[in-house]
């Protein structure tokens, strides 16, 4: 498992999060940032900012500073949206940065086969090399609340499916915005991560470290 040393993340609690403490006990500069805080934060000292699961529906603040979020990820900075259950808030929001549209599609069967759609992306080398194996050992299910339509700014990374239904390809999309990098992604990090399931864990050090794979 590789972390990079000089990665600064800003994490946004939402609910019942256990991710912060698992990313410091493998060695990540992670600090926590109070929603209610983050008019007033200055956040050009983090290179890439995470939102907590559910963080828009728990966290009111989030939704009123959230053209502060995406100036940060325009000006060079990655922000990580993890999975969001208030579906018609968040699309009446507006919340990404180019449209796309959140659904219900989950998948729930833990060892759904796992297509890799876009091998050459980073996330699947910096720092960590991921394989098909990276996915085995999940827990309880491979992910929720995936986005079912997005513009062509948005790439899908990844593909997966229940049994018997078609690939949901919106668990895990990259957009380039400006001279940063928005991801959002459904995928059960929140269970998988305190779970200490070592190929979940490797592949979401990568997302907190997509758009800086030179800059270490």
């Amino acid at each position: 498992m590789e972390v990079p040393k000089g990665l600064k993340i800003g994490y946004v609690m939402g609910a019942c999060d256990d991710i912060p403490t698992v990313l410091r006990q493998i060695g990540m500069n992670v600090t926590l940032i109070p929603a209610d805080k983050l008019a007033g934060e200055d956040l050009s000292p983090y290179q890439t900012v995470v939102l907590g699961i559910r963080a828009y529906d728990t966290q009111k603040d989030l939704a009123a500073n959230n053209k502060k979020l995406l100036d940060f990820v325009s000006k060079g900075g990655t922000l990580v949206d993890q999975y969001e259950t208030g579906v018609a808030d968040f699309n009446k929001g507006k919340f990404t940065p180019y449209p796309a549209q959140l659904s219900r599609a989950r998948v729930s069967v833990e060892e759904a086969p796992v297509e890799i759609l876009a091998p050459e992306d980073g996330v699947f080398h910096y720092p960590n090399q991921i394989t098909q194996h990276d996915f085995d050992g999940w827990v309880q299910e491979r992910g929720l609340y995936f986005m079912d339509q997005w513009d062509d700014h948005f790439k899908p990374l990844l593909a997966c499916h229940d049994p018997g239904e078609s690939p949901q390809k919106g668990g895990l999309l990259r957009a380039q915005y400006g001279k940063g990098t928005y991801i959002y992604t459904g995928y059960a990090f929140f269970r998988q991560l305190p779970a200490g399931v070592p190929g979940a864990i490797r592949l979401y050090v990568n997302l907190l470290s997509a758009g800086h794979e030179h800059g270490q």
